[in-house]
């Protein structure tokens, strides 16, 4: 799996959807970019750099990079470095749904506890 991951993935949405039902937020606004490159390793494992920003003014963004792990359907981001110092150390954990050139990633929040999943659809680059 980490083979199909390998390669550069464009932005297409990231929302953060509720448990409770509310509606989603869009934490970098509707209009984003961004830049998603796995490097594999390893048959599972290899190298994540993942960069988002909203295109408003100003623009907002939001980058992490470390290791990354495939185990079944699921890829496990460990972070080494981040524009948010509170997530070094943080292993994230995201669903793999593939279909065609799309990716989506999601799963729980990057902090436990706040009743919101995260949702992250990227489109290969050639």
């Amino acid at each position: 799996m980490a083979r199909d991951l390998a390669g550069a993935w464009g932005l297409e949405s990231w929302s953060l959807e509720y448990e409770d039902g509310r509606p989603s937020e869009f934490p970098l606004g509707l209009a984003v970019r961004g830049l998603l490159l796995y490097t594999p390793d390893g048959p599972t494992t290899g190298w994540v750099s993942a960069t988002l920003m909203g295109t408003g003014q100003p623009a907002a963004s939001f980058a992490y990079a470390g290791r990354y792990e495939v185990r079944g359907d699921t890829v496990y981001h460990a972070i080494e470095i981040a524009t948010d110092p509170t997530l070094v150390g943080v292993t994230t954990t995201r669903l793999i749904a593939r279909e065609g050139n799309m990716l989506t990633l999601s799963g729980p929040d990057f902090r436990a506890g706040s009743g919101r999943r995260q949702k992250i659809v990227w489109q290969r680059r050639p």
